[in-house]
C-alpha cells in the first residue's frame, strides 16, 4: 500500500508506537492526524482515514462501522479483557 498522499489517522501518542508511527507516515508523505482517548470526534477523525493505526492502549476504543470502506487497519493493542478467552 503506497502511503503519499493518504490520508492517516494514529490514535496513541505513546513513545513506542503512537509518536514513531506519526513520524514514519510524515516521513513518507501521508497526512497525519494524531488522536487519543480524548479526542472528542474521535469517530468522525477515523471515519475520514485512508490508513488507521490504533495504539491507545484500551480494548474497543475504536467501533467497526466508524472505519471508512477500503481503509488499511493496523491495530497495535495489546490489551486484557476480563472474561474473554485466549484461542
Amino acid at each position: 500500500v503506497s502511503v503519499a498522499g493518504k490520508h492517516a489517522v494514529v490514535i496513541g501518542r505513546s513513545k513506542i508506537v503512537g509518536a514513531p508511527m506519526h513520524d514514519l507516515l510524515l516521513w513518507n508523505h501521508a497526512t497525519v492526524t494524531t488522536c487519543h482517548s480524548k479526542t472528542p470526534d474521535l469517530p468522525e477523525q477515523v471515519g475520514r482515514a485512508d490508513i488507521l493505526v490504533v495504539g491507545a492502549g484500551r480494548a474497543e476504543m475504536v467501533r467497526g462501522e466508524w472505519v471508512k470502506e477500503g481503509a488499511v487497519v493496523i491495530d497495535c493493542g495489546i490489551n486484557h479483557v476480563p472474561g474473554s478467552v485466549d484461542p
